[in-house]
């Protein structure tokens, strides 16, 4: 019964994160999608709190294990659009080379920032 518990109220806040990001990209006319900007509300309370709550961590357990069938859809749009995707090939490259350098560096201060708190913190 605990399980189930932590389970839905997970979701609930997963599914406020998401009601939360759509609200504000229709009423602030955000560039971003609502999808997205629900994330990056998660990942602020979750920066805020410091650690994923246990009802979270149960709620996404299914969607990480299972999360290569979250990318049909995207799969599915590229061979859809394949014809765009060979037209802008160039602009597509150059994007996914420079995004992925900076989510990397993004990613390696974060990670030096959070083990260095962590090394501290233990000492």
């Amino acid at each position: 019964m605990k399980t189930i518990k932590k389970t839905l109220i997970g979701w609930l806040g997963l599914l406020g994160c998401f009601v939360t990001g759509k609200l504000l990209v229709l009423l602030f006319d955000f560039p971003l999608p609502s999808a997205l900007t629900g994330l990056l509300l998660l990942l602020v309370f979750l920066v805020i709190r410091g650690e994923p709550s246990q009802s979270i961590t149960v709620a996404v357990s299914p969607l990480l294990k299972h999360m290569s069938l979250l990318f049909v859809p995207a799969v599915l749009g590229v061979g859809l659009y394949w014809d765009d995707v060979v037209q802008h090939s160039a602009a597509l490259i150059g994007a996914i080379f420079v995004s992925t350098i900076v989510a990397l560096g993004l990613a390696g201060v974060a990670a030096e920032k959070i083990l260095s708190k962590r090394i501290a913190a233990s000492k």
